[in-house]
């Protein structure tokens, strides 16, 4: 396996744990509401992880894959990070829902990309 292929899923393992760290800080208020706000906020984690080992299983993933993972895995964590401590509000509770929407765009939009760019800079 590459270093990016280790490097991408080592990405997504750490920031599964901070986002269910990040929960736990928010203190919900009963063990239903902590397993339903990291489940809901770990989709997007096990659907990257699906996904690359799905691509792997037919064939080498390609590295820009891993890559795009942990863009969208970092900008995840600061997301939450951002709304739980260095700008909590009101609405606070309401951006951190929206991370993993956000998360899912920002897949959908940087895979293509991602491989737009790879195949432009491998033409001569």
């Amino acid at each position: 396996m590459k270093w990016i292929a280790v490097s991408g899923f080592l990405a997504i393992a750490a920031a599964a744990c901070a986002t269910v760290l990040f929960v736990a800080a928010m203190k919900p208020t009963s063990a239903t509401a902590f397993v339903l706000w990291s489940a809901w906020l770990l989709i997007p984690h096990a659907a990257m992880v699906a996904a690359l080992i799905l691509k792997q299983r037919n064939g080498a993933t390609p590295g820009h894959w891993h890559a795009v993972a942990i863009v969208v895995c970092v900008a995840g964590v600061l997301l939450i990070a951002d709304a739980i401590f260095w700008h909590p509000d009101a609405q606070g509770a309401l951006a951190v829902m929206m991370v993993p929407l956000l998360q899912g765009i920002a897949l959908a939009l940087l895979l293509p990309l991602s491989g737009w760019a790879h195949r432009r800079l491998q033409s001569p």
